[in-house]
């Protein structure tokens, strides 16, 4: 019981050492030093430092404030705020040379933060933005007090100053016009009740503006009569009740003189400020029609009718009669730190009543507190913010465009022209620049769902009218086919009907010995009647198509009813020699080796194929073999092929030799992009991945079948894939994309690289997966991406080129997203260093999957660097520019300007790797652009500038296989991208908006 008792009367004891008697009685002993500096230095004015300081200063001696934040000076958060820049009290300082600030700190310092610290930073600040706007040769220092501040925080401090200059000069304070008058740098002078003057310093010769700072509480515990608190000021709201540093200093002597008398006058204080407050002192904003109002001395609605509307946020209401001109609304919030609730609930209502008397006059508008020192400002900076644009002009229509950076500068427009405004450091007026930029917050979030909602809308504008676009071009053909078929009809019903003669002739004729048909046969027939109407319908566009393969697929035999000319006239045109075939102009041809290695697979029947040059002829029927082979032979096969004296009824139609060639031919278009397409990757699941101008990043599904709505459908009759996910995020059109199990990855001409989730595999319904929000970025390129590189599964990597002249290697490990970055890679040289344009993993010469990159430049160099050493193990020169590298296990495939493309074998020890030429477009101009390589058929396909695709296979790469006009060319562009799907499955994209899917 005894040590509860001690600790109540400890408790009792501090309570009542702090007791508001104690405090005013301590405020009134510190205001007696300050009158007694005041006395010592007259020439200087006296300004109070908002909150503390007022209360030290009798407003005889002086009403000016500042406000000069303690917070701005804590260790290691030093700042210059454009919200305290206290810019009034410059001028002041002009007209007196110098000035006297006035603020007091809790017990165990003998200074302020704001004075040791925060005032000095100001000083500096502001010398130094005076000699960037008027080129003096100042000094630039920071002068703290030794005793106080170490030379290492100085230092410290000092270094900041060059960044808060830029923040001043770029702000909308007028510095040359506030400081035109100004001669001489801004400097700290410090003066305490622990040092007491006995002579005044003399500041008349002195080479700087004396800024004096006066500390009015004392470090000793003094006192007469009662027990002295150090800062007894300090956060008056929780003690001094409905007492302010006005009515203290009105009714000083009865709060002072006992205990008694004290709580006295504090009763008759409070039956005071209940009565109806006094008339409004007001100060305009700017050039605005906004002012804030505070209270002094006269009747209050005699100076409100002046305005439209006006705003009492005072605690005391007015009794407004219908008959004043003015809209009043009462809206009552304690100015104090327990208001935070209550002024939340007063801007929303604030704001609306004023937008309700919006109209097309100018309104003036005044906003009325108690002190004009903290509610008024918050409600004024809402008003300023919402309604009021960068020129200070009354907006009809809300503003959307609310930042942080506009609620800054429309705060420094109350600050500069209100003197008495406050800052952030009250509570309240926290909340409401809180409130504030929520509503700008979600203003942005609003905007930001608009834009991908106006995106993704229209996409679907778009798409669906390039589709009408399709339909309308499909319903042009099929009518001029109809009217084609209709006039064939008309030209067979007019033709002559056969004669008696000819009937006879024919009587007895069996077709099937004329023709022997097989199920090869009827299959056969059944492609070259599908080829015919294809080529048809492009006639009737108005394209180039291919020519057609016009081998016979049938075994014709010549009865002799019919006469053996007409049989030695089909055998002589059977067995003529052939020209080369042509496709788009360009002549097929095969290797000597090749050819001979194919001819010795074949046997032919045992009679004997006359020389190559000359005609069959017999006019003996006997003669006539009952059954002859007809077959496609190449003109080289021709001249290196001996005749051969086997069998040839040993031979059927469905065993005749084509060459070893596989017929490409368009089956597809995936509709989609808007523009030309540039990137593309495929996986043998049936997954691709394109990138395109309009920069997008777009995923396929090129299966048969595709999911919707809960059920497999098949593919639209016309042929077109619709897109499985969009993503979009890039700025700038699409150079690369590449995809692992779980992610795409895209790069493009706007510098960086995105990382975007692949949608789950169980995704059902029609709507296409969209996404504007990238699942990572990767940041460090400076300049466009060129290319990207997936290294083999296991290693978590990719590779990525830029214009930036740097090769960057980066992890796709989640561990790192933090930092993915793992290293980069520069030219080996220092002079004239060209810039990378196309990347690839390959494998060693021991087969590591991947232990190796093939880098191309610019320069027509491909360098090839090992993974573990950085350091280059191959080299090899194409001579032109690289646009695309395509690896296949060490066998590199380079796509060149000049149009060619280089193969490269890079299993051998010696650094310097001789390339197998493929002269994939000889034409002048037309360059070779995209490249990509199949290992299990030793396929290459290649797209050139001109829009033509071609086929190659690597171990003969003088022989095209096939060759196809792909895409139309737009600004000397064609091909942008191939890419295998399978064998017999390739996808294409082009300059003309395109993807084409192409099969065997």
């Amino acid at each position: 019981m005894e040590s509860n008792d001690i600790y109540e009367l400890a408790k009792g004891l501090r309570k009542d050492s702090r007791s508001l008697y104690n405090r005013l009685r301590s405020i009134d002993e510190d205001s007696q030093f300050v009158t007694h500096v005041s006395q010592m230095l007259p020439a200087y004015p006296v300004v109070a430092n908002e909150r503390c300081g007022v209360w030290y200063v009798d407003p005889q001696l002086s009403t000016q404030t500042a406000y000069f934040k303690s917070t701005d000076g804590h260790t290691s958060n030093w700042k210059f705020s454009l919200r305290r820049a206290n810019t009034h009290i410059l001028p002041l300082i002009t007209s007196h040379s110098g000035v006297i600030l006035v603020d007091s700190t809790r017990k165990g310092k003998s200074m302020p933060d704001s004075f040791s610290r925060t005032i000095p930073i100001w000083c500096a600040v502001w010398n130094s933005a005076i000699k960037a706007n008027r080129g003096l040769e100042w000094g630039i220092e920071v002068h703290t007090p030794p005793s106080v501040v170490s030379l290492s925080e100085n230092e410290q401090m000092l270094q900041l100053i060059p960044q808060f200059t830029r923040l001043l000069l770029q702000s909308d304070i007028d510095v040359g016009k506030l400081t035109s008058q100004m001669t001489k740098p801004l400097r700290p002078v410090w003066i305490t009740r622990d040092h007491r003057l006995a002579i005044p310093p003399d500041f008349t010769q002195a080479d700087f503006y004396p800024v004096i700072c006066v500390s009015a509480s004392s470090t000793e515990e003094t006192g007469n009569g009662f027990m002295y608190v150090q800062g007894a000021a300090d956060d008056h709201e929780l003690w001094a009740e409905h007492l302010t540093p006005q009515l203290f200093w009105q009714h000083r002597n009865q709060l002072v003189a006992s205990k008694s008398d004290c709580i006295e006058a504090m009763q008759q204080i409070s039956s005071e400020i209940s009565l109806p407050s006094i008339a409004t002192q007001y100060s305009f904003i700017r050039d605005t029609n906004l002012a804030i109002g505070t209270c002094g001395n006269g009747q209050q609605l005699q100076s409100w009718l002046g305005f439209d509307v006006v705003i009492n946020c005072s605690t005391c209401n007015v009794d407004v009669k219908s008959s004043h001109s003015f809209k009043y609304l009462f809206l009552p919030v304690t100015d104090s730190k327990r208001g935070q609730l209550e002024m939340a609930q007063a801007i929303p209502k604030a704001l609306e009543f004023v937008a309700q008397y919006i109209g097309s006059r100018r309104l003036r508008i005044l906003v009325h507190c108690a002190q004009g020192t903290n509610v008024s400002v918050c409600i004024a900076l809402a008003i300023l913010t919402k309604y009021f644009d960068s020129q200070g002009m009354f907006n009809v229509n809300s503003r959307k465009d609310i930042n942080k950076q506009m609620i800054q500068n429309r705060l420094l427009w109350i600050t500069t022209a209100h003197a008495k405004a406050t800052d952030g450091s009250n509570s309240t007026f926290e909340q409401a620049l809180g409130m504030m930029q929520s509503e700008w917050r979600r203003v942005e979030v609003e905007r930001m769902e608009w834009q991908v909602e106006r995106i993704r809308l229209k996409a679907k504008i778009s798409a669906s009218e390039k589709r009408i676009s399709q339909l309308s071009a499909l319903y042009t053909v099929s009518q001029r086919q109809i009217s084609m078929l209709e006039s064939m009809i008309k030209q067979h019903s007019e033709s002559p009907q056969p004669t008696e003669s000819l009937k006879k002739a024919n009587e007895g004729v069996d077709v099937q010995g004329i023709v022997k048909v097989t199920k090869g046969t009827r299959d056969r027939s059944r492609k070259l009647l599908e080829r015919c109407l294809e080529e048809i319908e492009a006639l009737a566009n108005g394209q180039k198509v291919e020519a057609i393969n016009t081998a016979p697929s049938l075994n014709v035999q010549g009865p002799t009813e019919l006469g053996h000319n007409r049989s030695s006239a089909s055998l002589s045109a059977a067995t003529k020699p052939m020209e080369k075939p042509k496709v788009n102009g360009i002549i097929e041809s095969h290797d000597a080796s090749v050819a001979a290695a194919d001819e010795s697979s074949l046997s032919l029947a045992s009679a004997q194929l006359p020389a190559a040059t000359g005609d069959i002829e017999s006019d003996d029927e006997g003669s006539q073999p009952e059954r002859r082979p007809i077959r496609k032979i190449s003109e080289r096969r021709r001249r290196t092929a001996a005749p051969a004296t086997e069998n040839s009824a040993a031979l059927t139609v469905d065993e005749v030799d084509m060459g070893g060639r596989k017929q490409w031919h368009e089956q597809r278009r995936l509709v989609g992009h808007m523009d030309g397409v540039r990137a593309l990757c495929a996986q043998p699941s049936g997954k691709a991945v394109s990138g395109g101008d309009d920069g997008m990043v777009i995923l396929w599904d090129v299966k048969q079948q595709r999911r919707q709505k809960g059920r497999q459908q098949p593919v639209s009759a016309s042929g077109d894939i619709a897109p499985t996910g969009i993503f979009r995020g890039h700025l700038a059109a699409v150079t690369s994309v590449v995809v692992s199990s779980e992610h795409i990855y895209s790069c493009a001409l706007d510098s960086t690289i995105k990382m975007w989730k692949l949608p789950h595999e169980g995704l059902t319904g029609d709507e296409e997966v969209e996404n504007a929000f990238p699942a990572g970025e990767f940041l460090g390129h400076t300049d466009a991406v060129w290319g990207l590189a997936l290294a083999p599964t296991g290693t978590s990597l990719l590779a990525s080129v830029s214009a930036d002249a740097t090769c960057r290697l980066w992890s796709t490990d989640e561990r790192f997203s933090a930092s993915p970055l793992r290293a980069t890679l520069t030219y080996p040289q220092k002079t004239s260093v060209p810039f990378p344009t196309a990347i690839s993993f390959v494998n060693d010469a021991s087969g590591d999957d991947g232990a190796q990159l093939a880098i191309g430049y610019d320069s027509g160099l491909v360098d090839v660097r090992d993974l573990v050493t950085k350091n280059s193990v191959h080299t090899a020169s194409v001579g032109s520019r690289i646009t695309r590298i395509s690896s296949t296990g060490a066998l590199l495939a380079v796509a060149s300007l000049n149009g060619s493309v280089h193969l490269c074998d890079l299993r051998t020890n010696s650094k310097s790797v001789k390339a197998n030429l493929i002269a994939a477009y000889p034409q002048p101009g037309v360059a070779a652009i995209a490249v990509d390589t199949y290992a299990a058929e030793r396929l290459v396909v290649t797209g050139g500038s001109d829009g033509v695709v071609k086929w190659w296979d690597w171990r003969n790469p003088q022989s095209c296989l096939c060759e196809l006009t792909a895409h139309q060319q737009k600004a000397d562009e064609g091909v942008g991208a191939v890419a295998f799907v399978a064998a017999d499955c390739v996808i294409t994209g082009g300059a003309d908006g395109n993807l084409k899917m192409f099969n065997t």
